[in-house]
């Protein structure tokens, strides 16, 4: 009798490859471009906001009263959130399945890869710490649709319709002082932005400081993020939901702490942007021995929060349908 292939499996093993395919992935270049400040050892980050001038200076005549007035400022506060996950693993499968692939390792990767996945969506559709929220407020709920107006309907009602570039230049130029530090848009946007003929006009492509291609529109560089969906509703003409709908949004951002100052004001004005700020950075904590359990108790941590100092630094377009982008 011929040797069986069954025979043969019993006296040979598998060559199993180090490493995971990965399939679940969704990029966002966003942490290229977003600082962040340290504040270990608070809780909360405070700054203040100009709501206005008072009365403007006036001319006078000779022995005139000077008319006295006052501006306004409110204070800020922004506390940081606390994103944690954790994962339990038995002692007998760190000890006898880690031949191979560190099991305790890629156990400690994929609780990272999870942090990051939830900061990213929260970063676009997180609402207020607060009673019905243990996050912070994402960018679509750091939009004021009053004073200053920092947003541009695409649609109205509750239909959307295709991108127009007059709407696009219409948001971006929101942003004061200057331009833009990058205009934020999920690849359904990017595509249809980048369409032949719309190409011609201001969409190019060049190369960062890394060698790697980036997009920009007028110049103003594109952020693509996998993170805002196609699927957004709205209401009113204006942003309702994350899912639910079959529109999506861009925003116009600047970043960080402002250099946009005033002479003579010894520094006193900027124009603060979207600012990322943690408590000591992601955090992970030493495996520790359960107490009931022959094993580990992993946690990965970060105390973090998103602030956006000027409301001028930030605009957003919604309500575009995945359809042809118009001049």
């Amino acid at each position: 009798m011929s040797f069986l292939l069954a025979q043969a499996d019993f006296l040979t093993t598998n060559d199993l490859q180090a490493g995971i395919s990965e399939e679940t992935v969704e990029e966002d270049n966003l942490l290229r471009l977003l600082p962040f400040e340290d504040i270990a050892g608070f809780q909360q980050v405070e700054w203040n906001r100009e709501n206005s001038l008072g009365s403007l200076a006036a001319f006078r005549s000779v022995n005139e009263e000077i008319a006295e007035s006052a501006p306004t400022y409110s204070n800020q506060t922004q506390a940081l959130s606390i994103l944690s996950t954790r994962e339990e693993i038995d002692r007998f499968n760190v000890e006898t399945k880690s031949a191979v692939q560190n099991v305790l390792a890629t156990t400690i990767a994929t609780k990272a890869k999870q942090v990051m996945r939830t900061f990213h969506n929260e970063f676009y559709y997180g609402t207020a710490l607060g009673a019905s929220s243990k996050g912070f407020a994402g960018l679509h709920n750091l939009v004021s649709t009053s004073s200053p107006d920092m947003s541009v309907a695409e649609g109205s009602s509750a239909t959307g319709s295709g991108l127009s570039l007059q709407n696009l230049d219409q948001m971006h130029a929101l942003i004061k002082p200057g331009r833009p530090d990058a205009l934020i848009m999920n690849r359904t946007m990017l595509r249809r932005l980048s369409a032949p003929y719309i190409a011609n006009v201001q969409f190019n492509i060049t190369k960062d400081s890394l060698g790697d291609f980036l997009p920009d529109y007028s110049g103003i560089p594109i952020a693509v993020t996998d993170f805002i969906t196609q699927e957004e509703t709205i209401s009113g003409g204006t942003f309702s939901t994350k899912t639910g709908g079959d529109t999506s949004s861009i925003f116009a951002v600047k970043f960080g702490r402002g250099a946009g100052t005033h002479v003579g004001s010894d520094r006193v004005f900027n124009n603060d942007g979207v600012l990322g700020v943690q408590g000591g950075g992601m955090r992970v904590f030493p495996p520790h021995q359960m107490e009931k359990k022959s094993g580990w108790s992993i946690i990965v941590e970060w105390y973090v929060t998103v602030i956006l100092g000027s409301q001028l630094s930030l605009a957003r377009v919604d309500g575009i349908t995945d359809a042809a982008a118009t001049v």
